[in-house]
This record gives C-alpha cells, structure tokens and sequence, in this order.
C-alpha cells in the first residue's frame, strides 16, 4: 500500500475516534445540564458503550499498522521524514495517543466511562445536600480507577505522574512542585499586606441582582468580546465548563447567584476564553485531533488571560461598567468605573476556587495538588479529605468552611476522575502571563484597544501565535516559539504585585 493510502486510512480512523468522542461529549454535557435525574443509570450504560467503541477502534491492530507504515514508532513518532510538516505532526500526535489507548484494556474503558456517569450525578446531589458520605463511594472508585490506568501506562512507581501527563505533557510532580513554591511564598506574603491594607468599597456587590437579568448581560458580554453564537451556546451548569461537539458547535456553560454578580461574569469570560481557542482552530487541523490545545495549561492561558488579565483590568471595565450598569441601574446607581474595578480585584481570603480573586487562586490549586498527590502516594486516605481540605484552607488561605459544600465538593473534577488537572489552571496563569507580556510588545497600545471594545487584535495575535497550531507543539515548544523563553513564574509574580499594590497603595 502507498504512503498516500495510509495517511487516507489513519486519517480515516481518526474522524471516526474524533465523531464518536464528540457523540460521547453531547450525552455528557446534556448530563450536566438536561437530563433528569432518573436518567442517570442509563446514560453511565451508553457512555460505557460509547467509550468502548471509540477505545476499540482507536487502539486496535489496524491502526498500529498504519503507523508503522507510515513509518511512526515510540522511537520515531513523526515518520518519514518526506512527509510534510503537518502530516508528520498528525503522526507524533497519533503515535503518543495510540501507545496510551493499546495499552488500556477495552473493558477496563468501558468500567471507567460506567463510573464517570454515575459518579458525577452523585457528586451533584451531595454537593447540592453537602452529603459527602454519599459521594466517598464514589470518589474512591474513580481515585482507584484512576490508579490502574496509571500503572497500566507504565507508572506504577509514582501514578500521580502518570495523571499529570494526561493534562500537561512532559511534566511530573517534582516539576509542579518547584514551580509552585515561589508562587506559595510570595504570594502568601502579598496577600498579608493586602490585608493591613484599607479595603476597597464592596458593598455594592452585596445587593441583589437577579439572574435572569445577570443572563442576559452574560450574553452581550460574550458577544462584544467576539463570541460567534452561529457556532456556540451558554447554558447553566453545577460547575461551568466548555465542551467542543464539533469543529462549529462549541458550548459553555455558566451559573449565577443573586448575591454574587462577579461569579457568573467571571466564569463566562473564562468559558469564553476556552471556546475562543477552540473556534480558532485553522481549516487544515480541524475534524481532526490537532484541532485541540497543545496541553490543558495552555488552555487554561487562554480562558483565565481572557478572564483575569483582560475581563478583569481597568480598561476592560472603562468601557463595560457602562454597559453592566445599564442592565443594573438600581444596583450600580452611585458606583463609578473606578469603584468597580477596584471592587473587582478585590483580594480576600476565600472559600471556592472559581471566585477567588488572583492573588489567592493559585494557592487554592497548591491545596488541590497536595491533597492529590498525598492521595496517589498513599498517605492521604479518600475518607479523610474533608478534615484535611479544612485544615489546608486554613493553613495556606486563612479561612476554613463550615460545609463541605464550600469545601471539598466545591468541584467536579474528582467525581470525572480527572486527578492531575488542578495544577494546569495555575500553571495557565503562568502561561498567560508570558504570552500577554509578549502581545503587549507586539501591540504596545493593547490598553487603549480594550477600553475601546477592540478585540479583534487580541483574536488576531492569539491565533497567529498560538490558536493556528493546535496540538502540533508541546507546549514547551509553543511557549519557546512564541516568547522565546521557558516556563517562569516572574511575569505573572511581576504583574500580579504590580496591579495589586496599584489597588491597594501598598
């Protein structure tokens, strides 16, 4: 068979994986957000059978074959080196997917989606009840699920390892670790300061704001910051997430609460960011599994740049206050631009991730990845996370939560399994801040852009340098391409104690 035949029939196999994952991702968002809770039972059963299928076409014998003709092994992943660039980095991606998926059994895929199901409809009522001795069952079957697919990539020695490499390639825990002990210190020793300082004017954000109204607002929002709702949808969720069903069916989702305005702007700016890199995929990478980020760190640059750097800035509120105020009229009456940004960037100790403030976050995600790994090295027991949840808050952001509702059931991720995830949204800050440091050089007037509700330089900048390549480059590779640097937390610590002692006059 000639080249051109193989790269016809791998390529084949990969829109039918792709279509298959993507059928698989509409029944798992309509879990989060349609199905009746009765549904429940039969959804885990067509997403164990769904989950089979696409594992036993991926990883069958025909497609190894087709590698190998192609000449791509463990060894060589790219191929023939008279290949083109774009096929050869279809194959590297192809051969590290399929050297994972062969060694995972079929029926052991099958077991694993059965217990995702179930476990998320059940980490949903005991979020909702603050019922954790419902949901231990189940976070000690996915934490167990989540250890055998670790040793059975080869990691039995250190399976948090393993965990991390599915979310941020290449890095293991010592890496995280390292990279996480200046931002611990030195932002633990901000947040100290901050809090001797004279506290900005939040109270206004303490009225009621409905959330019918916070919706609507939530869509013109999205629409000035360039979100195409001809290839996408917002809905509400438990915890907001995006989902890719389709090369133009990107969907997010949001939640919101009449006591907390900032939480549903926020997370719909984050959501936003995400879909924005999905949608940006180029024409040459899309129905296929290029067409994706280059590792979850780097699409968590994304939606918190967009979130944080951007959504929560000075110049972005110079121009939306306005807009926010018009749909809050009542609420925002005798507030200025100034008092909300301000209010905004407000920095306290709090008790959930997705609303806490920039200089606490990343100490929310520590937490998370050393609650993980003492669970995967085997000194932290399931059943006694949420004491240990409490006493870390109270160690490392200085409050403790009375429920566990606020505490350790605050997330989804562990009921899906999804163990090593956590430290890719710090690592994203980190990520964002070299990426934002350089498009700042490219458009030095990046400032006066925002206030003015111009986006589309952003959209330009972050496609050409980062969106266009897809998965093509390790994200080592992409951040060297794009800022000619490694990883380093200094530009998000530079930025972070710049802004915040703007704030704060300390």
């Amino acid at each position: 068979m000639d080249m051109n035949s193989l790269q016809e029939k791998l390529h084949a196999i990969d829109r039918e994986c792709r279509h298959l994952e993507r059928t698989i991702a509409i029944l798992q968002w309509d879990q989060e957000t349609y199905l009746p809770e009765a549904g429940v039972e039969e959804r885990a059963e067509q997403l164990a059978l769904l989950g089979s299928l696409a594992h036993e076409r991926f990883a069958s014998a025909e497609t190894g074959r087709l590698l190998d003709g192609l000449g791509s092994s463990s060894d060589n992943p790219g191929g023939d080196e008279k290949l083109p660039p774009l096929e050869r980095d279809f194959l590297k991606v192809m051969r590290r997917d399929y050297d994972r998926e062969k060694k995972l059994p079929n029926e052991f895929v099958a077991e694993a989606a059965r217990a995702e199901g179930l476990s998320t409809a059940a980490w949903s009522q005991a979020r909702r009840n603050n019922d954790f001795a419902s949901f231990l069952p189940h976070l000690c079957t996915m934490s167990e699920l989540s250890r055998r697919r670790s040793v059975y990539w080869g990691y039995a020695d250190n399976v948090y390892d393993g965990l991390l490499s599915i979310y941020e390639p290449g890095m293991d825990s010592d890496a995280v670790a390292a990279v996480f002990a200046p931002l611990r210190e030195r932002l633990s020793i901000l947040l100290k300061k901050i809090s001797g300082a004279a506290q900005p004017d939040c109270s206004f954000l303490g009225k009621k704001y409905k959330t019918e109204t916070q919706a609507l607002f939530s869509e013109e929002l999205m629409k000035r910051l360039g979100f195409n709702f001809d290839r996408g949808r917002i809905d509400i969720s438990a915890h907001p997430f995006t989902t890719t069903l389709g090369s133009d069916d990107v969907r997010i989702t949001t939640r919101y609460f009449p006591d907390n305005v900032l939480s549903g702007i926020f997370s719909t700016i984050h959501e936003s960011g995400h879909a924005f890199y999905d949608m940006a995929m180029p024409p040459e990478l899309r129905g296929t599994r290029l067409a994706d980020g280059a590792s979850m760190g780097i699409h968590e640059s994304q939606s918190r740049l967009w979130e944080n750097v951007i959504g929560r800035s000075h110049s972005f509120w110079e121009k939306f206050f306005p807009v926010l105020a018009g749909f809050f009229p009542e609420q925002l009456r005798f507030v200025t631009a100034d008092n909300f940004y301000r209010a905004a960037n407000c920095a306290r100790p709090s008790l959930i991730r997705v609303d806490a403030d920039e200089v606490s976050y990343s100490l929310h995600i520590i937490l998370r990845f050393e609650l993980e790994r003492g669970l995967f090295s085997g000194t932290v027991k399931p059943e006694d996370l949420p004491k240990l949840w409490r006493a870390k808050m109270k160690e490392i952001i200085g409050v403790e939560p009375e429920t566990d509702t606020k505490g350790v059931l605050q997330d989804i991720h562990w009921s899906m399994g999804s163990f090593g995830y956590f430290p890719s949204y710090a690592l994203g800050n980190l990520y964002g801040l070299q990426f934002f440091s350089k498009l700042r050089n490219d458009i030095p007037d990046i400032d006066s852009r925002i206030a003015a509700g111009n986006f589309a330089p952003i959209h330009k900048w972050l496609f050409e340098n980062i969106h266009k390549w897809g998965r093509r480059l390790d994200p080592p590779d992409l951040l060297k391409k794009v800022t000619g640097q490694s990883l380093s937390v200094e530009p998000f610590l530079e930025y972070i104690e710049k802004k915040y002692s703007g704030v704060y006059g300390i």
